[in-house]
């Protein structure tokens, strides 16, 4: 019984860590409307699309300081995976729109 309570308490500690590491990350984000509470699944798809926005375009300041011209994704940091859409032509905002799994979503 000890253990149980123990390993609860522990998993609550955890899950509160993640919470609140989710809860800064989401303040970093740029949304619109800008009190817009995200899940945890679209703040984690717009850290990446916001962390590839600011590496483009300070890549892209750094590149014409020195002359060379941008091509395809800055510096290759953020190599795009094959499964997900090019950030090329999209915004920030474009996917804030996600489905959300549950029963609805399972409904014809």
């Amino acid at each position: 019984m000890t253990r149980k309570l123990f390993t609860n308490t522990r998993e609550r500690w955890r899950q509160q860590n993640v919470n609140r590491a989710f809860a800064k990350l989401r303040k970093l984000i740029p949304t619109h409307p800008p009190d817009k509470k995200l899940s945890k699944n679209e703040t984690l798809r717009l850290a990446m699309r916001y962390i590839n926005f600011l590496v483009k375009v300070l890549g892209e300041q750094g590149l014409q300081q020195t002359g060379v011209e941008a091509q395809g994704n800055i510096l290759g940091l953020f190599p795009q995976a094959p499964h997900l859409p090019s950030l090329e032509d999209r915004t920030l905002l474009d996917d804030c729109q996600l489905p959300l799994p549950g029963p609805s979503h399972y409904i014809s």
